[in-house]
């Protein structure tokens, strides 16, 4: 136990030096800085003269005797002390008390008098009339800061003290979350420049005092602006060259700071050497003093300049939050910077305001005009991360604070409050009724603070002993563990099990949505067991998933949280199940079981938590038993089934020897035949090759129609091999030994398409000198393959619609009619609907024509058949070019399955030749490939749609919806069975899909697996 204790105490002493140890100083530095101000500030003597950078009077004292110093008119002489410069009138009221302490009796520039029944002394002071050019003398008060002007101050103080203890409360949690580091320095810099701005005119004298106010107030522009672009999530632009960007954001505030920083230890040099060589003549004092009035001057130049800087820092952060506002992941984090950004709007009033003050009545502004204008900018912004950090879980501090300790701050910011309003009155009372000293005041407040907080801490004790003895949901969780333990004792299924524990955490936890993944398989499968609410869009998850990769780490995964620990994946797909957070069940590191959860009527909490890991053990327990059971179960029904199978076995060896015996006459012919027409189906070269569904649907379609004569409409793109279709059609029909003629359309003109179909006799037009057999006749008895039948002209179609009705011809320049026994195949590539409603095409044709409409479809729908494609096109190159290519890179058929091919088979052979003729080795590599098939990667939002649905998807929405919805469901699982082969390796898992790791990578992140 000592040695428990020993590491404990150096593990918060190493902790105290670490980097979160730093900022804790840095803020518990900053909270004494505000408390020194006041202190300062309440204990120095003042006689009521408000001036900036100049000795002019920016706002009316409060006199005893005497005309009054108006704005404008100039101190000349306070005391005996003779004002030169601004920071003689800073220092006269110290001169002035010391001199009064040092001497018995009182000097002619001061005198005792009686204001309000008590004892004041009033100090003589000359000024110089800016209206009359006049010298005038008046007496003023000498005395301390009045305690009214000091309540502003107070109120600031604690109105930033509140956020900055949820700053530090943050940031000890989350020490290496970057929004929560810059939101605690933004918390930090804002105390720092408020409770120095607000007195800045008289911590002048002090230089500490001063220069952490200027650090603070140049940094607060730049710090604000630095937080909006990390929260909620960091700027894409940001992470871009990052030291450039914080150079760009950080350079002019730093610059001013130096500017300021130098202009001030000038000031400081040039006033201490006046103070210190009184020897000197008088041109040589009056360069001096001539030297000190412009470096004030220019002071004052540098601070008004960097207010228009701050004024566009301001804007940038207004900026930054309305495209937080718009790129918002959903609608908690877009609640979070809305009230932050109507905040900032708010702010932007009085901000503007006092931006006026400062640059148009800089009097107004050194008398303090500006004082209540910005306690209501800080009010706004304090109010909306007040709301946004209570309301809208803005930091996740809910996750961070116990119920207790909730209710412990709630109380301490009631205390203060109270604090406050004890304080204030108090010193009313003290101003109006009695006359104890302004300590009094303190003591009595902070006495009932003190007081308030014991009660406080003695009802909280007393509610956690009645919470232990009388709890509201002690009858609900004690049926709960009841019924858990009866599954246990019963042994259910884990499905079962996976129900209990979702019943439980709904009526315990108040959750509405939610689902269960239990283990299953080998390879391990993670499949929906239970929900609770909307189904989630995930029905099986893998090994691959960044979720069940996080799980099996143990971590408590919720969606909201900030990516610590590098699990931004996991939390990505968290949100697209709908979860909130995601609950792991392990038994001896292996993961059974995934929980997720949804979202609450209110945020959770770390009792919640706990309730969780309870309930976990309970159900990792019960999964193990049920499994355990499940499986010797399953062993007895394997064994029965293995007995069975034996026997069946057993059954059909008698029988078939029965049956060899029997029989006698075997007919090969049949099996002959049938070897046949598969060896015409897929020739050796040039023919179709391919074994996929729509290939095989394809060749069902020519068997049926090859036993026909029916005319065949070959539909389908350029390149997809329908002349080969044509060819399969005509060799598996009765006329494979007739001739099999073609045409093809577009190659020919109108006049030579007519002479090539139909003849021509000698001297039918010019340059006929003798008769020409037309296709048609070449064809009789056999096929004729009118390729690209879309190209014709109508005239042209009205003769061929004839000879399809008719079965005559007749020759161009012949009024003959010639008989014809001819198959008609047609293909295209065309729309010929589209030609039919443009005119184009002849109805009547069209129909004759789609008597067995087939359509080939594009090499993209039959992606199964390209390894079998590229390696025939290979070795038919390889002869050709009479080269030793034998093979393809494994690399190479996945680029080729992601590329879309839009010249389909076509474009394959041409590619593929072009390898073999630059490729140096005997196999086909990534480096012979053209850069444009291997950056194609295949888009999945442009797959097309299927014909069926084309039509569909023009009537009916919902048809064309439920489609694509499939289509993902069916790659889902694809993607995910994949993964779970491969034991969640991508790179196996892009190997056996045929598709490059890339490609697998960015389909797992668009359907929610990655």
């Amino acid at each position: 136990e000592i040695s428990a204790r020993i590491a404990e105490v150096d593990g918060m002493w190493n902790g105290f030096f670490s980097r979160r140890g730093l900022l804790i100083s840095v803020g518990v530095a900053a909270c004494l800085y505000g408390i020194t101000v006041l202190v300062y500030v309440q204990r120095i003597p003042d006689i009521g003269l408000t001036t900036a950078f100049s000795a002019a009077v920016q706002g009316p004292p409060h006199t005893y005797a005497g005309p009054r110093p108006e704005v404008g008119d100039v101190v000349k002489r306070i005391g005996e002390t003779h004002i030169r410069t601004w920071a003689d009138v800073l220092h006269a009221p110290f001169h002035l008390r010391g001199q009064l302490n040092e001497k018995d009796t009182l000097p002619d520039w001061a005198k005792a008098v009686t204001i309000n029944g008590e004892q004041a002394t009033v100090v003589r002071v000359q000024f110089r009339s800016a209206a009359t050019q006049a010298d005038y003398e008046s007496w003023c008060v000498l005395g301390r800061l009045p305690l009214e002007e000091m309540v502003p101050s107070v109120a600031w103080f604690f109105l930033m003290l509140s956020l900055f203890l949820v700053g530090t409360l943050v940031l000890w949690k989350r020490p290496t979350d970057d929004a929560a580091i810059h939101f605690f320095l933004l918390c930090v810099v804002t105390l720092g420049a408020f409770m120095g701005g607000y007195h800045w005119a008289r911590i002048a004298t002090q230089p500490i005092l001063l220069l952490v106010f200027m650090i603070c107030a140049v940094l607060l522009p730049v710090a604000s602006l630095h937080f909006y672009l990390l929260f909620p999530r960091k700027k894409h632009w940001l992470t871009t060259r990052p030291r450039w960007n914080l150079a760009l954001i950080y350079g002019p505030p730093l610059a001013f700071l130096a500017a300021l920083l130098i202009l001030y230890l000038r000031v400081r040099g040039l006033v201490q050497e006046a103070s210190l060589d009184s020897d000197v003549d008088a041109v040589q004092a009056q360069a001096l003093l001539a030297s000190t009035l412009d470096t004030f001057e220019l002071v004052r130049k540098t601070v008004y300049v960097y207010l228009g800087v701050a004024a566009v820092y301001y804007l940038g952060c207004v900026f930054a939050l309305v495209d937080s506002f718009r790129a918002a992941a959903d609608s908690m984090e877009r609640n979070q910077v809305k009230w932050i950004l109507y905040g900032a709007v708010a702010s932007l009033f009085p901000i503007a305001y006092s931006w006026y003050l400062a640059v148009w009545r800089p009097d107004m502004f050194a008398a303090g005009g500006a004082t209540w204008p910005m306690f209501a900018a800080s009010a706004c912004l304090t109010l909306a991360f007040a709301v946004s950090i209570t309301r809208y879980r803005m930091m996740e501090l809910d996750k961070i604070i116990s119920s207790g300790m909730g209710y412990f701050l709630i109380s301490f910011l009631a205390g203060l409050m109270y604090y406050g309003v004890v304080f204030v009155g108090t010193l009313i009372f003290n101003q109006v009724i009695a006359s104890p000293p302004w300590f009094e005041a303190i003591a009595v407040s902070t006495t009932a603070l003190l007081l308030m907080l014991v009660l406080d801490l003695a009802r909280a004790r007393i509610k956690k002993i009645l919470d232990r003895r009388f709890s509201r949901d002690k009858s609900q969780l004690d049926r709960t563990l009841q019924r858990m333990g009866q599954a246990i004792e019963r042994l259910v299924d884990p499905v079962a099990h996976a129900q209990k524990l979702m019943q439980a955490t709904s009526e315990l936890l108040g959750v509405t949505r939610g689902a269960m993944y239990l283990r299953q398989g080998d390879p391990p499968l993670f499949r929906l067991a239970g929900s609770l609410g909307e189904p989630p869009e995930l029905n099986e998850l893998s090994l691959g998933c960044p979720l069940i990769e996080a799980a099996q780490q143990g971590q408590l995964i919720g969606a909201r949280r900030r990516d610590e620990h590098g699990n931004a994946p996991a939390h990505r797909q968290l949100h697209f199940l709908g979860g909130e957070i995601a609950h792991p069940l392990l038994h001896e590191g292996r993961l059974l079981a995934l929980l997720v959860l949804g979202p609450k009527g209110s945020p959770y909490r770390s009792e919640d938590f706990h309730l969780l890991a309870a309930f976990s053990q309970l159900t990792v327990l019960a999964l193990e038993g049920a499994e355990g059971h499940r499986t010797i179960e399953q062993l007895n029904r394997e064994l029965q089934t293995k007995v069975e199978k034996i026997s069946e076995q057993q059954r059909r060896i008698l029988l078939l020897q029965s049956q060899l015996r029997r029989q006698t006459d075997v007919e090969p012919s049949a099996v002959g035949d049938q070897e046949t027409r598969a060896e015409r189906m897929v020739p050796e070269a040039g023919g179709i090759f391919g074994s996929g569904p729509a290939l095989q649907h394809l060749h069902g379609l020519v068997r049926k129609v090859a036993a026909t004569d029916a005319v065949v409409l070959i539909r389908g793109e350029s390149g997809v091999g329908k002349e080969l279709v044509a060819r399969a059609v005509h060799d598996q029909s009765g006329r494979a030994d007739k001739p099999f003629v073609k045409v093809h359309c577009a190659a020919l003109s109108a006049n030579l398409l007519e002479s090539e179909l139909f003849g021509h006799v000698k001297g039918a037009f010019t340059g006929a000198h003798k008769d020409k057999v037309g296709r048609f006749e070449l064809a009789d008895g056999g096929t004729l393959f009118l390729d690209e039948i879309g190209d014709i002209n109508l005239e042209v179609q009205t003769k061929l619609l004839r000879v399809l009705q008719e079965k005559t011809i007749e020759r161009v320049g012949s009024s003959e009619s010639l008989k014809v026994d001819v198959r008609i195949l047609a293909a295209t590539h065309q729309e010929l609907e589209g030609l039919i409603r443009h005119g184009k095409f002849r109805e009547d044709l069209f129909y004759r024509l789609n008597v067995f409409p087939i359509r080939v479809p594009p090499l993209r729908e039959r992606r199964e058949d390209i390894a079998e494609l590229a390696v025939h096109f290979v070795r038919l190159a390889a002869e050709r070019c009479k080269k030793d290519v034998r093979d393809i890179d494994d690399d190479v058929l996945s680029a080729f399955k992601d590329f879309s091919w839009p010249g389909n088979i076509r474009q394959l052979e041409n590619v593929i030749e072009r390898a073999v003729v630059i490729a140096e080795g005997n196999t086909v590599s990534l480096a012979e490939i053209p850069p444009d098939v291997l950056d194609g990667a295949r888009d999945e939002d442009k797959t097309p749609v299927p014909p069926r649905l084309q039509e569909a998807a023009l009537v009916s929405k919902p048809a064309f919806s439920s489609w694509r919805a499939e289509r993902e469901r069916q790659e889902r699982e694809q993607l995910v069975r994949a993964l779970a082969s491969a034991d969640g390796n991508k790179a196996e898992a892009a190997r056996a899909l045929g598709i490059a790791r890339s490609t697998l990578v960015s389909r797992l992140k668009k359907l929610g697996l990655g």
